[in-house]
């Protein structure tokens, strides 16, 4: 009897299927026959749900990222947090520690950075950056109304402090920056926050 199970389940299950491959033996050596061997499904089933492996690895990113992205959301609509507070734990919170690092993010890390998967990195940062521009934008306006901000395009600013965090912060990643050096990405960033939030009080002590 076929087992027939809802899309969703079995959507997980293919990727769930796929980190482990790509875990054990690399992204490049997996081929699409390894992850419908390993979940035991038709060819034509894992077609019916992604249309490649590299749609895979796009779809298992976008998962990884739904969790921060809650987390941002919850703290943007929080009503019981100043602006300032938001500024300072949004900016916590899209900082990634050394604790945060694991073998499985270090593994999908190598495999978006490919040459051959970075249109596919482009456009999973251009979806990241939609939801955390709406975002920033909406604590830029709480702050001027809160008078702790005094930003003129609070949407126009958010979209060029949150596009120019991302894409940089990966950019700097891939040319093999040492920590020390991400340190000094971090907090220029944060002078340029201050210069362009012009805030009564300091963002970061």
């Amino acid at each position: 009897m076929r087992d027939v199970k809802e899309p969703e389940v079995r959507r997980a299950e293919i990727m769930d299927a796929a980190i482990k491959l790509f875990t054990a033996k690399g992204y490049l050596n997996t081929r699409t026959q390894d992850i419908i061997d390993e979940v035991k499904i038709s060819r034509g089933l894992l077609y019916y749900h992604f249309k490649n492996k590299e749609d895979i690895l796009y779809c298992i990113i976008n998962r990884y990222s739904e969790p921060l992205l809650r987390q941002l959301e919850h703290l943007t609509y929080d009503e019981s947090k100043s602006a300032l507070e938001k500024i300072r734990s949004f900016v916590t919170m899209t900082t990634i520690s050394d604790k945060d690092i694991t073998v499985e993010n270090s593994v999908l890390q190598e495999a978006v950075n490919l040459e051959e998967n970075r249109y596919m990195l482009d456009r999973f940062y251009h979806r990241l950056c939609s939801c955390v521009i709406e975002y920033f934008a909406y604590i830029l306006e709480q702050g001027n109304e809160e008078n702790l901000f005094h930003v003129d395009s609070p949407k126009e600013t958010a979209s060029f402090l949150m596009t120019g965090y991302i894409f940089v912060s990966n950019d700097v990643k891939l040319a093999g920056q040492d920590k020390g050096q991400l340190e000094s990405y971090l907090e220029t960033y944060k002078v340029l926050l201050e210069r362009a939030l012009n805030p009564q009080i300091p963002l970061f002590s």
